[in-house]
Protein backbone atom coordinates (compact mmCIF):
# COMPACT_ATOMS: atom_id res chain seq x y z
CA UNK A 1 0.00 0.00 0.00
CA UNK A 2 1.17 3.32 -0.76
CA UNK A 3 0.41 6.99 -1.55
CA UNK A 4 2.45 10.13 -3.52
CA UNK A 5 3.50 12.78 -0.71
CA UNK A 6 5.00 14.77 -3.10
CA UNK A 7 7.87 15.39 -6.11
CA UNK A 8 10.11 12.15 -5.79
CA UNK A 9 8.70 11.06 -2.30
CA UNK A 10 6.15 8.20 -1.37
CA UNK A 11 4.22 6.63 1.78
CA UNK A 12 4.90 2.97 1.82
CA UNK A 13 3.40 0.86 4.51
CA UNK A 14 5.27 -2.07 5.42
CA UNK A 15 3.44 -5.75 5.99
CA UNK A 16 4.37 -4.70 9.76
CA UNK A 17 1.89 -1.97 9.07
CA UNK A 18 4.69 0.94 9.93
CA UNK A 19 4.65 3.93 7.68
CA UNK A 20 7.61 4.91 5.98
CA UNK A 21 8.12 7.66 3.56
CA UNK A 22 11.38 6.91 0.84
CA UNK A 23 12.49 8.89 -1.95
CA UNK A 24 12.25 7.58 -5.32
CA UNK A 25 14.45 7.62 -7.97
CA UNK A 26 13.67 9.62 -10.79
CA UNK A 27 14.72 9.09 -14.45
CA UNK A 28 17.49 11.45 -14.10
CA UNK A 29 19.45 9.42 -11.59
CA UNK A 30 18.61 6.15 -12.92
CA UNK A 31 20.14 6.91 -16.18
CA UNK A 32 23.01 8.18 -15.27
CA UNK A 33 23.02 4.89 -13.43
CA UNK A 34 22.74 2.82 -16.22
CA UNK A 35 25.14 4.67 -17.99
CA UNK A 36 27.87 3.97 -16.04
CA UNK A 37 26.84 0.07 -15.34
CA UNK A 38 26.88 0.24 -19.42
CA UNK A 39 30.01 1.65 -19.44
CA UNK A 40 32.08 -1.11 -17.18
CA UNK A 41 30.28 -4.11 -18.58
CA UNK A 42 31.35 -2.44 -22.74
CA UNK A 43 35.17 -2.24 -20.51
CA UNK A 44 34.75 -5.70 -19.21
CA UNK A 45 33.61 -7.07 -22.54
CA UNK A 46 36.37 -5.02 -24.49
CA UNK A 47 39.09 -6.55 -22.32
CA UNK A 48 37.44 -9.56 -22.42
CA UNK A 49 37.40 -10.30 -26.05
CA UNK A 50 41.43 -9.09 -26.24
CA UNK A 51 41.95 -11.57 -23.86
CA UNK A 52 40.64 -14.81 -25.72
CA UNK A 53 41.75 -13.39 -28.60
CA UNK A 54 45.52 -13.64 -27.11
CA UNK A 55 44.67 -17.11 -26.00
CA UNK A 56 43.38 -18.41 -28.37
CA UNK A 57 46.27 -16.95 -30.82
CA UNK A 58 48.50 -18.83 -28.04
CA UNK A 59 47.06 -21.71 -28.28
CA UNK A 60 46.19 -22.61 -31.63
CA UNK A 61 48.56 -20.59 -33.60
CA UNK A 62 46.20 -18.23 -35.24
CA UNK A 63 42.69 -20.07 -34.30
CA UNK A 64 40.14 -20.15 -32.05
CA UNK A 65 39.17 -23.77 -30.66
CA UNK A 66 35.33 -24.81 -30.17
CA UNK A 67 35.91 -24.95 -26.09
CA UNK A 68 37.42 -21.62 -25.84
CA UNK A 69 34.92 -20.24 -28.15
CA UNK A 70 32.02 -21.77 -25.81
CA UNK A 71 33.82 -20.54 -22.81
CA UNK A 72 34.23 -16.84 -24.43
CA UNK A 73 30.04 -17.45 -25.47
CA UNK A 74 29.12 -17.95 -21.83
CA UNK A 75 30.97 -15.60 -20.11
CA UNK A 76 29.81 -12.95 -22.58
CA UNK A 77 26.27 -13.62 -22.04
CA UNK A 78 26.91 -13.69 -18.37
CA UNK A 79 28.50 -10.13 -18.27
CA UNK A 80 25.25 -8.71 -20.75
CA UNK A 81 22.68 -10.77 -19.46
CA UNK A 82 23.49 -11.53 -15.78
CA UNK A 83 25.52 -8.62 -14.59
CA UNK A 84 22.39 -6.80 -13.02
CA UNK A 85 20.73 -9.96 -11.37
CA UNK A 86 24.32 -10.97 -9.80
CA UNK A 87 24.24 -7.65 -8.17
CA UNK A 88 21.27 -6.53 -7.43
CA UNK A 89 20.12 -10.49 -5.64
CA UNK A 90 24.28 -9.80 -4.14
CA UNK A 91 24.75 -6.47 -3.36
CA UNK A 92 20.93 -5.70 -1.40
CA UNK A 93 19.13 -4.10 -5.13
CA UNK A 94 22.44 -2.56 -5.62
CA UNK A 95 24.56 -2.08 -8.82
CA UNK A 96 28.30 -0.21 -9.26
CA UNK A 97 26.05 2.74 -10.82
CA UNK A 98 23.16 2.53 -8.50
CA UNK A 99 26.04 2.87 -5.94
CA UNK A 100 27.75 5.64 -7.21
CA UNK A 101 23.62 7.13 -7.57
CA UNK A 102 22.96 6.11 -3.71
CA UNK A 103 20.12 3.97 -5.40
CA UNK A 104 18.61 0.97 -3.87
CA UNK A 105 15.68 -1.69 -5.35
CA UNK A 106 13.68 -2.33 -2.79
CA UNK A 107 9.92 -4.08 -2.86
CA UNK A 108 6.81 -1.77 -3.27
CA UNK A 109 6.14 -2.00 0.69
CA UNK A 110 9.20 -1.21 1.45
CA UNK A 111 11.13 -4.45 2.10
CA UNK A 112 14.27 -5.65 1.07
CA UNK A 113 14.19 -6.89 -2.23
CA UNK A 114 14.75 -10.75 -2.63
CA UNK A 115 16.21 -13.10 -5.78
CA UNK A 116 12.65 -13.99 -7.09
CA UNK A 117 11.72 -9.87 -8.25
CA UNK A 118 15.50 -9.66 -9.00
CA UNK A 119 14.85 -12.55 -11.72
CA UNK A 120 11.36 -10.94 -12.95
CA UNK A 121 12.77 -7.45 -13.04
CA UNK A 122 15.55 -8.05 -15.28
CA UNK A 123 14.04 -10.71 -17.67
CA UNK A 124 11.96 -7.98 -18.60
CA UNK A 125 15.03 -5.60 -19.29
CA UNK A 126 14.70 -6.98 -22.44
CA UNK A 127 11.58 -5.41 -23.30
CA UNK A 128 12.30 -2.36 -21.64
CA UNK A 129 15.46 -2.28 -24.08
CA UNK A 130 13.81 -1.95 -26.77
CA UNK A 131 13.77 -0.54 -29.38
CA UNK A 132 16.99 0.96 -28.49
CA UNK A 133 18.52 1.71 -24.96
CA UNK A 134 15.67 1.97 -22.99
CA UNK A 135 13.03 3.72 -24.75
CA UNK A 136 10.21 1.27 -23.41
CA UNK A 137 11.63 1.46 -20.04
CA UNK A 138 11.33 5.25 -20.42
CA UNK A 139 8.12 6.04 -21.43
CA UNK A 140 6.46 3.37 -18.82
CA UNK A 141 8.37 5.83 -15.72
CA UNK A 142 7.16 8.56 -17.01
CA UNK A 143 3.56 7.04 -17.47
CA UNK A 144 4.01 5.86 -14.08
CA UNK A 145 3.64 7.61 -10.43
CA UNK A 146 6.56 5.75 -9.24
CA UNK A 147 8.82 5.93 -11.89
CA UNK A 148 8.69 2.06 -12.66
CA UNK A 149 9.55 0.62 -15.66
CA UNK A 150 7.85 -2.80 -17.08
CA UNK A 151 10.19 -4.88 -15.16
CA UNK A 152 9.21 -3.18 -11.92
CA UNK A 153 5.93 -3.45 -12.43
CA UNK A 154 5.94 -7.09 -13.17
CA UNK A 155 8.25 -7.64 -10.21
CA UNK A 156 6.42 -5.30 -7.97
CA UNK A 157 9.65 -3.20 -7.11
CA UNK A 158 10.45 0.41 -6.81
CA UNK A 159 14.18 2.62 -6.77
CA UNK A 160 14.65 4.77 -3.97
CA UNK A 161 17.44 6.68 -3.65
CA UNK A 162 19.33 6.31 0.14
CA UNK A 163 19.16 9.11 2.75
CA UNK A 164 22.77 10.14 3.55
CA UNK A 165 23.19 10.24 7.20
CA UNK A 166 24.40 13.51 8.58
CA UNK A 167 27.91 13.15 10.53
CA UNK A 168 27.49 14.06 14.36
CA UNK A 169 29.86 16.14 16.09
CA UNK A 170 30.99 17.23 19.77
CA UNK A 171 29.13 19.09 21.27
CA UNK A 172 31.07 22.18 22.26
CA UNK A 173 30.48 24.34 25.62
CA UNK A 174 32.68 27.76 26.76
CA UNK A 175 34.56 26.80 29.87
CA UNK A 176 32.93 27.32 33.31
CA UNK A 177 34.05 27.03 36.93
CA UNK A 178 30.69 26.74 38.36
CA UNK A 179 29.18 24.41 35.48
CA UNK A 180 32.37 21.84 36.10
CA UNK A 181 31.95 21.69 39.85
CA UNK A 182 28.17 21.45 39.52
CA UNK A 183 28.86 18.41 36.94
CA UNK A 184 30.74 16.86 40.11
CA UNK A 185 27.92 16.90 42.29
CA UNK A 186 25.24 15.18 39.92
CA UNK A 187 24.91 11.99 39.38
CA UNK A 188 25.37 11.26 35.64
CA UNK A 189 25.07 7.27 36.13
CA UNK A 190 21.41 7.76 35.97
CA UNK A 191 21.11 9.30 32.93
CA UNK A 192 20.59 7.24 29.49
CA UNK A 193 21.47 8.04 25.93
CA UNK A 194 18.59 9.36 24.93
CA UNK A 195 18.33 11.70 27.78
CA UNK A 196 21.65 12.54 26.88
CA UNK A 197 20.73 12.84 23.20
CA UNK A 198 17.52 15.27 24.88
CA UNK A 199 19.97 17.42 26.52
CA UNK A 200 22.45 17.85 23.61
CA UNK A 201 19.35 18.90 21.66
CA UNK A 202 18.28 21.39 23.60
CA UNK A 203 21.77 22.88 24.36
CA UNK A 204 22.52 23.44 20.52
CA UNK A 205 19.52 24.88 19.64
CA UNK A 206 18.41 27.18 22.45
CA UNK A 207 20.45 30.07 20.57
CA UNK A 208 18.24 30.01 17.92
CA UNK A 209 15.06 29.42 20.61
CA UNK A 210 12.70 32.56 21.79
CA UNK A 211 13.63 33.57 24.91
CA UNK A 212 10.32 33.05 27.34
CA UNK A 213 10.16 29.01 25.38
CA UNK A 214 14.06 28.59 25.84
CA UNK A 215 13.68 29.38 29.59
CA UNK A 216 10.16 27.28 29.91
CA UNK A 217 12.23 24.51 28.18
CA UNK A 218 15.34 24.65 30.65
CA UNK A 219 12.82 24.52 33.75
CA UNK A 220 11.16 21.67 32.80
CA UNK A 221 14.01 19.26 31.64
CA UNK A 222 16.04 20.45 34.77
CA UNK A 223 13.42 19.61 37.11
CA UNK A 224 12.55 16.43 35.85
CA UNK A 225 16.70 15.67 35.99
CA UNK A 226 16.72 17.31 39.51
CA UNK A 227 14.21 15.29 41.15
CA UNK A 228 16.43 11.97 39.80
CA UNK A 229 20.39 13.05 39.79
CA UNK A 230 20.62 15.22 42.31
CA UNK A 231 19.68 19.10 42.19
CA UNK A 232 23.07 20.60 42.13
CA UNK A 233 24.70 23.22 44.04
CA UNK A 234 21.93 25.87 45.44
CA UNK A 235 21.02 28.75 42.80
CA UNK A 236 22.32 26.46 39.43
CA UNK A 237 19.90 28.17 36.89
CA UNK A 238 18.51 25.44 34.74
CA UNK A 239 20.78 26.38 31.62
CA UNK A 240 23.89 25.70 33.82
CA UNK A 241 22.22 22.83 35.39
CA UNK A 242 21.93 20.89 31.57
CA UNK A 243 25.16 22.03 30.66
CA UNK A 244 26.66 20.73 33.75
CA UNK A 245 24.78 17.08 33.02
CA UNK A 246 26.24 16.97 29.45
CA UNK A 247 29.91 17.32 30.63
CA UNK A 248 28.80 14.78 33.83
CA UNK A 249 28.22 12.55 30.88
CA UNK A 250 31.45 13.30 28.99
CA UNK A 251 33.30 12.78 32.11
CA UNK A 252 31.82 9.47 32.57
CA UNK A 253 33.75 8.47 29.56
CA UNK A 254 36.87 10.48 30.01
CA UNK A 255 40.20 8.81 29.79
CA UNK A 256 42.41 10.10 32.64
CA UNK A 257 45.61 8.54 30.75
CA UNK A 258 45.14 11.37 28.06
CA UNK A 259 45.14 13.84 30.68
CA UNK A 260 41.79 14.85 30.41
CA UNK A 261 38.48 14.82 29.37
CA UNK A 262 37.93 14.84 25.57
CA UNK A 263 34.91 16.47 24.12
CA UNK A 264 31.68 15.42 24.72
CA UNK A 265 30.71 12.22 23.07
CA UNK A 266 28.12 12.82 20.08
CA UNK A 267 24.93 11.03 20.63
CA UNK A 268 23.80 7.51 18.01
CA UNK A 269 23.59 8.47 14.40
CA UNK A 270 19.63 9.92 14.13
CA UNK A 271 16.78 6.89 12.71
CA UNK A 272 15.42 8.16 9.70
CA UNK A 273 11.68 9.46 10.63
CA UNK A 274 8.73 7.65 8.86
Amino acid sequence: MSHVTGTGWESIVTPEAVSLTVDVAGLGSRMIAAIIDTAIQVVAIVRLSFLFTALAETANGGGPGTALVVIFLVVLFVLTWGYYPLFEGLWEGRTPGKRAQRLRVVRVDGQPVTIGPVLVRNLLRIVDFLPFYYVIGVISMILSKRSQRLGDLAAGTIVVRERSMPVPVPLVLAPSEWRSHTAELVDSSGLTEREYGLVRSFLERRASMDESARRSLAAKLADAFRARLGPGPPGTDPETYLAALAQAYRNRFASTAEGGPPPIPPPPPPIPQP
